[in-house]
């Protein structure tokens, strides 16, 4: 790049800099192995398996997996603690509540139902009836609910902007834990729900098989049964995978892409639901018989973390294909950007500049040289002036709260600074 003798050196907005764009070589098709690589590689599948692991996926997940296990065994004493004597005196009940539960979570309860057939689990239905009534066990249960839990929905919330390469949300913390306890609380009612659902509707398939003289567990009630719970649990996990997509992460996802990667997922989470029992049997080996539920349940959860993330992942390669930016559907991280990107786009041309700058006073002699030496001293104290008063990110964001404007112009930013200081 060159300049005339009377150009200014740093500021950027004195001196346009122009230099030569370069564009990556387009791709060229193979043949032989290697081709097959290439087209192998180009399939979404793998594309959204890569895109998963180089986002740290599996990583994610077994932290998830972790404050996940935790939360449920919080939950779950508390909610019996609460509402246990409602269903301790009405087995019909119990075996409901604990089928809707083995149906979400396979081989957590260890229970016995109407029909006298027993059920494995990592915990005992006899020890969470008996937790009846608040005690310092529940006050105790529902501080870790609340650490654990509100904890979970924040770390799936973040796990799913990851996905998506967007950063944490700049909403006040506060506030932010408030809607993951909303959060948490809804995800209880859902289940709760599916428990009433369940009963209804296999009371009424019940009713249908004995009006038709099929008698009472008979094969086509029971294949009913097994339908009807395979539908229900797919609408619920297809519904929350979308809540968790849409509402929980704050990403305003094309409807359509939305549908398919939350069905997508859903299909994965029923999959394992309706095969979690066969597929984390108990393990014949002595060494980890006593711990195989356990473990069984750990890996359960994980598979579940993983199958989220993934089905996340094919909805942000989905909108990469179609050349949707994740960040500019929401206006004020779009705002942010284009904010970031403008200082950014100073700095490098106001650096190229002092970089020329220097470069024409080490070729200068004498009376030249000195003029362009202060010449650079006074620039560099004017950008150094002019960085200063760029406000940060968290500023930036303050002022598209303050001013509801997601492109808030210097005179926002700094009435907004100066309400901070008060």
């Amino acid at each position: 790049m060159s300049q005339g003798a009377g150009d200014q050196g740093v500021r950027d907005a004195d001196v346009p800099v122009q230099a030569s764009g370069a564009r990556p070589d387009p791709v060229q098709p193979q043949s032989g192995i290697p081709g097959l690589v290439q087209r192998v590689l180009a399939w979404k599948p793998v594309r959204v398996w890569f895109h998963y692991l180089e986002d740290n996926g599996p990583l994610i997940a077994s932290g998830m997996t972790y404050q996940a296990i935790f939360a449920v065994f919080a939950g779950l004493w508390l909610t019996f603690s609460i509402a246990g004597f409602v269903v301790k005196g009405n087995p019909f009940l119990q075996t409901s509540l604990f089928h809707s539960l083995d149906n979400f979570i396979p081989r957590l309860i260890a229970y016995t139902d109407a029909a006298g057939v027993h059920h494995a689990g990592a915990i005992k239905a006899t020890t969470l009836l008996d937790a009846t009534g608040l005690s310092w066990s529940s006050v105790i249960s529902l501080v870790g609910l609340l650490f654990t839990a509100v904890g979970f929905v924040g770390t799936l919330r973040t796990a799913i902007r990851i996905m998506f390469g967007l950063p944490g949300p700049t909403t006040n913390p506060v506030i932010l834990v408030l809607k993951n306890a909303g959060y948490t609380l809804a995800f209880g009612a859902v289940v709760l729900l599916t428990a009433i659902i369940s009963l209804v509707s296999n009371t009424a398939l019940g009713l249908v098989a004995s009006l038709l003289g099929l008698g009472q567990a008979s094969a086509v009630e029971q294949v009913a049964t097994t339908a009807v719970s395979a539908v229900l649990l797919l609408i619920i996990d297809t519904a929350l995978l979308a809540a968790a997509y849409r509402v929980l992460s704050g990403i305003p996802i094309p409807r359509k892409r939305l549908l398919v990667g939350a069905l997508i997922g859903g299909v994965g989470l029923a999959f394992l639901q309706t095969l979690g029992t066969s597929l984390l049997g108990a393990s014949r080996n002595p060494l980890v018989g006593a711990f195989a539920t356990l473990i069984g349940v750990l890996l359960y959860f994980n598979f579940v973390c993983q199958v989220t993330l993934v089905a996340a992942s094919w909805v942000a390669v989905g909108m990469q294909d179609a050349g949707i930016d994740a960040r500019a559907l929401n206006p004020d991280q779009r705002g942010l950007d284009e904010a970031r990107r403008l200082e950014d786009a100073r700095q490098r041309v106001a650096d190229a500049n002092r970089r020329e700058l220097e470069e024409r006073i080490r070729q200068a002699r004498g009376l030249a040289r000195r003029r362009l030496e202060r010449q650079l001293a006074a620039e560099r104290r004017a950008e150094e002036r002019r960085r200063a008063a760029v406000p940060t990110e968290s500023e930036f964001a303050g002022a598209q709260d303050d001013a509801k404007d997601a492109t808030p112009d210097a005179g926002e930013v700094e009435e907004a600074e100066a309400a901070g200081s008060r």
